[in-house]
């Protein structure tokens, strides 16, 4: 069991994420960080000065905020005109849940704690990240429709606006948390090893991929043998 494992390009790897799939990920992942942090200096006020110092004080932190909600909206719809047909693999792969995939989360607590365990042979996405994409993706859109809403509350009906303020806070934290789980799973934690690679320079290997999604592998394999 590792963490993350030195990139092997001499070895035999498969290609997992294309460039416009990587390039959503790490602009989602920025823009998000970006936005928690200036928007906890925007929420937390005054308690939090060491942190608005960074961003240039209270003013410099809300204009940042607003500077990467607009790229926070606009990069994954490039990304998804750039890869329509990736947007839609990848949600039918989601939504393709079956008793693999509930297998895998039956068993992901030992793998978790560090036991081997058979892996039931997995889509591109296993279980948990299926359930992961789920989550996030609504977290992250309710998190932006209701900062529309707060940024330019005089265009909403009041109701709407006083909706969207309990909105962001809720949908923020659990974004965040999941967030939290993503990144330690796909790369810290003992184990996941070689998948940030696959996020990173796009690639894993082929190995990795055959013991971890058996269902994909083998698909891929015989689409590459047509």
């Amino acid at each position: 069991m590792e963490l993350i494992t030195k990139y092997e390009p001499d070895v035999e790897r498969i290609e997992r994420f294309s460039f416009s799939a990587r390039f959503a990920h790490w602009g989602h992942t920025v823009t998000f960080l970006l936005l928690l942090f200036t928007g906890l200096v925007l929420f937390m006020d005054s308690r939090w000065d060491f942190l608005a110092f960074i961003f240039g004080g209270y003013r410099g932190a809300g204009l940042i905020h607003r500077i990467m909600a607009v790229f926070y909206t606009i990069i994954p719809i490039v990304c998804l005109v750039a890869n329509w047909r990736g947007f839609v693999d990848w949600w039918k792969d989601v939504f393709n849940f079956g008793k693999n995939d509930i297998k895998f989360l039956l068993t992901f607590p030992l793998e978790f704690m560090g036991f081997h365990v058979n892996i039931p042979p997995q889509t591109k996405f296993n279980g948990g990240e299926k359930m992961n994409s789920v989550v996030t993706t609504t977290s992250c859109i309710l998190i932006a429709i209701s900062g529309y809403i707060m940024w330019f509350p005089q265009v909403f009906p009041t109701v709407l606006v006083r909706l969207a303020y309990p909105t962001h806070d809720i949908f923020m934290i659990i974004a965040t948390t999941m967030v939290c789980m993503h990144g330690y799973l796909g790369s810290l934690h003992p184990g996941s090893g070689e998948s940030i690679w696959g996020m990173w320079k796009g690639t894993v290997k082929s190995e990795w991929a055959e013991h971890h999604h058996k269902a994909w592998y083998d698909k891929q394999m015989e689409s590459s043998q047509e």
